[in-house]
């Protein structure tokens, strides 16, 4: 019996090699199609992107850092493609902090490359104090460094921390709602990301904001050095067609 059940294992893995292959070879056969029918021009293959787009364009982006290294020229890169399709939050996912600690790198980096675009930009929006009325400056991207403390980290703190006024007599336990927990949860000035995209080879969300990802399409990023503009396209095409069906 464990004999069979480690074959059928096998054979479950080899059948999902099999796919990833025809499914990265599919990619790339759809990325080459896209460079033959454009331009080498970064702008003119956004353009033509928008054009097939229309309006289905997120409004909250995630790219989410797996197990690779970050690249900070890839989000410099990924920042000023953002801005041209007008998509007003970008947020920059990895677990470990790495782009936090460095966000002073990747601003001057983003200055020196994309001096032009610098105005166009509002980093850690959800950080600071939201304009008037609570309203943010939308005719900004909104740049986010989001590392595991908010995500599994928040939830965490808030669990002791209502744990901490339930025992102390401050909380009564029914008042713990999916509304309140919600509310505390809740990344204030940022909407929910539409389009996570994941650099490596791992389909995981790692860690990435559970509790603000329910309606969240992932995909893949077949290289995650250097990626191309039309690597970028393509997979904003490919959301473009999907379908939220919320459970339906």
């Amino acid at each position: 019996m464990y004999a069979l059940l480690r074959m059928l294992l096998v054979l479950i893995q080899f059948l999902y090699n099999l796919y990833e292959t025809i499914r990265c070879a599919c990619f790339a056969l759809h990325r080459w199609c896209i460079s033959a029918a454009s331009t080498t021009s970064e702008l003119d293959t956004l353009v033509h992107f928008a054009t097939l787009a229309r309006n289905k364009t997120p409004k909250h982006l995630v790219i989410v850092f797996g197990l690779c290294d970050e690249s900070v020229l890839d989000c410099v890169r990924i920042i000023g493609w953002c801005i041209t399709l007008d998509i007003p939050y970008i947020s920059f996912f990895d677990r470990n902090g790495f782009l936090k600690k460095n966000e002073t790198n990747l601003r001057r980096e983003f200055e020196k490359k994309r001096p032009d675009l610098v105005e166009h930009i509002v980093w850690n929006s959800h950080t600071k104090a939201s304009g008037q009325n609570g309203i943010t400056d939308r005719s900004k991207i909104n740049v986010s460094l989001l590392s595991d403390i908010d995500g599994r980290g928040k939830i965490i703190a808030l669990t002791q921390s209502l744990a901490k006024a339930v025992s102390s007599g401050n909380l009564d336990p029914e008042e713990i709602t999916d509304q309140l927990i919600t509310e505390k949860l809740q990344i204030k000035g940022m909407p929910d990301p539409d389009l996570a995209l994941i650099y490596g080879h791992i389909c995981s969300t790692f860690g990435l904001l559970p509790w603000h990802t329910r309606t969240t399409e992932f995909l893949m990023l077949p290289l995650y050095v250097n990626v191309s503009v039309k690597d970028f396209a393509c997979l904003l095409e490919r959301y473009g067609k999907c379908v939220q069906r919320y459970g339906k």
